[in-house]
Parts: structure tokens; C-alpha cells; sequence
């Protein structure tokens, strides 16, 4: 194990740091305070906006910029910047049409470069979005959305987002990315852009190698940046190929999982 202060912990949100239902376990809380405070560097890589993780800080201090938007957007809370924005190609218009044509019961949000959420299609499960995340939208159509797209996230029910997912698959768009997030929620991309991408931009931007990153996720939108990063772990209630890939497997989130592998970090860094 390196020097603490050469280390980046880099770790997604929902069902990993947190959940939305009870928020962040107080023993991640503790840990990330002190293993900042022995020089630690910590961030989070996570599907969600720059607002909702917004709301996180008050609770907790990021020592190096965030991954947002499953890595279209590194944002520096700290000098309020924007370190890197992908945008969705001009093809994005036409595959939403498609799949709204296919999929019209399919709730359908839209996030661009203003921060801003538009709503387009509204069901229980965009309700629940919002309000998990606490998020500001604008309900539109497809047409008034002007500016650029930084995804598209679908909602419903997890049997119908696989089938989505299989749709999508045969879509003749090779510039567009399509990831589950969630058991409910499914995005579009663009091509390459991915957690594990933004997390190589993000060592470059801060000179860091990133062997000495340790990511820690969940879910499948968290696969490349555990397959990035020097030291790969999920908490237990990940998915058992989510487990086959990682180094090692800490706690359940709302057990603290984040918080112990802070400790055992801290631990390997003292004992050296």
C-alpha cells in the first residue's frame, strides 16, 4: 500500500456510499472525515447530477472533483468548474424518437450541460427519481430541448428496462453508449463515456497514478471504473458478477461498507 496521501478512494453513490431512502451511514461519514484528515484523497463517481450530489456536502468534503453523470461530466465543487463535459452526438434525437415510438409507456428524462433536468415522459418511476434525488425539471417535449444532451435516462420497472436494453441493442448507433444504472433506471451516453474513462481523465487532470486509485461500486455502470482503478471493491449487496471482477468485497452500503474499507486502508497505511 502507498502513502496515504497518494491514495484516491473514489466511490459511487446510490446503494454503495448511500441509499436515498437513509442516506449516508454515520460510520461512512466518520471514516471519510478522518481518512481525509490523515491526508487521504477522496470523490465519488456516480450516475447523478451535479445538484444532487450537491446536496451530499454539507455532510461530507470531496478533496478532489466529482464524477457525475456516469462520467460525462467532472465537475470541481470546490472552484465551481467544469474539468470536463461530453455531450450526446446529434444521433441521440433520433434514437430517443425510436425508442419512444417502441417504448411510449417509458418514463424519459433529459440532462444537458445546463444543469437542468426536462422531464418528457412522466410515470412512477421519473416520480421517484426526482424525489429520491431531490432534483429540480422542467417538463418539456423533445423539440424545445436546446441545449446540448449530457444523457438520457429511462425509467420503469426493471423487466421492462430489460427489454428496452435488448432493443437497444440492435440500434444502428455506434456513437451512443446504454448502460443500466439502476434495477430502474437505463441511460444513454455517448460512445466511451463511462466512469472508468472519466476516472483515467480525472489522474491525468490531477497527475495521479492511477494504480493508486481504489474505487468502490455496485452496479454495472460501475464496472469500468472498478476495472480502471488499481484496487477494485464492492460492497456485498452488489451483484455476484459485480463481486467476480472486484479484488475484494467489504460490508453492505447500509452497513458502512465504504466506511470499512477506509478503515483497512487507514490500518495498512499505519502498519507499513
Amino acid at each position: 500500500m502507498n502513502k496515504i496521501e497518494d491514495i484516491l478512494v473514489v466511490s459511487d453513490l446510490d446503494n454503495t456510499l448511500l441509499t436515498a431512502e437513509n442516506g449516508i451511514p454515520e460510520f461512512n461519514l466518520q471514516m471519510i472525515k478522518k481518512f481525509q484528515q490523515l491526508g487521504g484523497n477522496f470523490t465519488v463517481a456516480t450516475g447523478r447530477s451535479i445538484e444532487s450530489v450537491a446536496h451530499y456536502l454539507d455532510q461530507m468534503e470531496l478533496s478532489t472533483p466529482a464524477i457525475t453523470y456516469n462520467g460525462g461530466i467532472i465537475y470541481d465543487y470546490k472552484s465551481k468548474i467544469f474539468l470536463l463535459k461530453e455531450t450526446l452526438p446529434e444521433s441521440a434525437k433520433q434514437a430517443l424518437e425510436i425508442i419512444r415510438q417502441n417504448f411510449p409507456d417509458v418514463g424519459t428524462e433529459i440532462m444537458c450541460d445546463n444543469n437542468r433536468l426536462y422531464m418528457i415522459r412522466e410515470n412512477a418511476y421519473t416520480f421517484k427519481h426526482v424525489e429520491d434525488e431531490n432534483l429540480s425539471y422542467v417538463c418539456s417535449d423533445v423539440s424545445s430541448v436546446k441545449n446540448n444532451w449530457i444523457k438520457v435516462l429511462f425509467a420503469d420497472r426493471n423487466s421492462r428496462l430489460l427489454e428496452l436494453q435488448e432493443f437497444c441493442r440492435t440500434l444502428p448507433f455506434d456513437d451512443i453508449e446504454f448502460v443500466m444504472s439502476n434495477t430502474i433506471y437505463f441511460e444513454m451516453l455517448p460512445k466511451g463515456t463511462t466512469k472508468g474513462t472519466a476516472l483515467a481523465k480525472l489522474c491525468d487532470m490531477l497527475n495521479l497514478d492511477i494504480k493508486n486509485t481504489v474505487a468502490i461500486g455496485d452496479y454495472y455502470n460501475d464496472i469500468e471504473l472498478l476495472r480502471s482503478a488499481g484496487l477494485s471493491v464492492c460492497v456485498d449487496n452488489a451483484p455476484q458478477d459485480i463481486k467476480n471482477i472486484c479484488h475484494a468485497v467489504v460490508p453492505k452500503c447500509t452497513d458502512g461498507g465504504v466506511g470499512h474499507l477506509l478503515a483497512q486502508i487507514i490500518k495498512s497505511c499505519n502498519t507499513q
